[in-house]
């Protein structure tokens, strides 16, 4: 399956309303693996499957994922276990090579947005192999904006940052090429996902205009 990040001319503004998403095509990605804590896959249950809408934009200068998935409660709150926030993420291997699926390997490392409903601002991660993830340390990659609702069961939600990357702990993103992307999401409150027990999609094809 491939999401095509359109590109438009001008300011693209960090709002669901901006005109730029009608022109748009919107992909839904299924999101049918289930991790456990190790990052071991589990058998799935077809009824548990999950579905988020996917639309990508650029202007040549900063690239918008629009994302909605149905949510029947906004987890906000963290606290205590099994108290956890909603969550999403998306992960890009660093190089062409095949990486795993489950947080990159040693020498086929990830790069991955990861927004969760109580942070104040989503985080640019750097893995190489199930239980390596780290936020990135340097200021630099501090460099990723978002919008996020919760209205009538689905949460919506945008992140934008750079083409370019502000650091070597961050992907490119070229003009004209296409990069490897997949998901993952996380049920707060009671579900008690968290860490490395989610669902995530089989990898998809991002392609940049």
């Amino acid at each position: 399956m491939e999401i095509t990040a359109v590109y438009v001319t001008g300011p693209i503004a960090l709002d669901p309303e901006d005109p730029a998403w009608d022109k748009v095509p919107e992909t839904t990605v299924n999101l049918n693996k289930r991790l456990n804590e190790s990052g071991a896959r589990m058998s799935f249950e077809a009824h548990e499957e999950r579905h988020i809408k996917v639309k990508a934009v650029h202007n040549g200068i900063d690239i918008f994922f629009f994302y909605k998935w149905d949510e029947n409660e906004a987890k906000i709150a963290a606290g205590d276990y099994p108290v956890f926030p909603d969550a999403l993420a998306m992960q890009i291997p660093f190089l062409t090579v095949e990486s795993p699926l489950c947080m990159g390997a040693l020498h086929e490392p990830v790069n991955i947005i990861f927004w969760r409903s109580d942070l104040p601002m989503p985080e640019n991660i750097v893995a190489g192999g199930p239980g390596t993830a780290q936020t990135s340390p340097d200021a630099a990659a501090l460099n990723i904006r978002h919008y996020q609702t919760w209205a009538d069961r689905v949460w919506s939600v945008i992140l934008t940052r750079p083409l370019a990357a502000a650091s070597e702990n961050q992907l490119s993103f070229e003009r004209r090429a296409t990069y490897r992307i997949a998901f993952a999401n996380w049920k707060g409150g009671v579900d008690a996902e968290r860490g490395g027990h989610k669902i995530v999609s089989e990898w998809q094809n991002l392609s940049i205009q």
